[in-house]
């Protein structure tokens, strides 16, 4: 199964839809299991980032962390 990656941001009048393809699949095997899923999440984060920084203002958090639960 393909993972791909998915950004819709706002620019100014219109939104622009950025679709990749982030891996073939996902599969590590035992032995390399730690290594290489660090390499995936390190891709993911630089992704991430590079989107963040071209709309910074528009990245949400839709769960409450600060909630209080008294």
């Amino acid at each position: 199964m393909s993972v791909y990656l998915l950004f819709a941001l706002r620019m100014k009048t219109h939104y622009e839809i950025f679709w990749s393809l982030f891996a073939g699949q996902l599969t590590f095997p035992r032995r390399q299991r730690d290594a290489l899923l660090k390499v995936a999440i390190t891709r993911y984060a630089e992704r991430l980032e590079h989107y963040c920084r071209l709309a910074p203002l528009q990245w949400f958090n839709f769960f409450n962390f600060w909630q209080r639960h008294d």
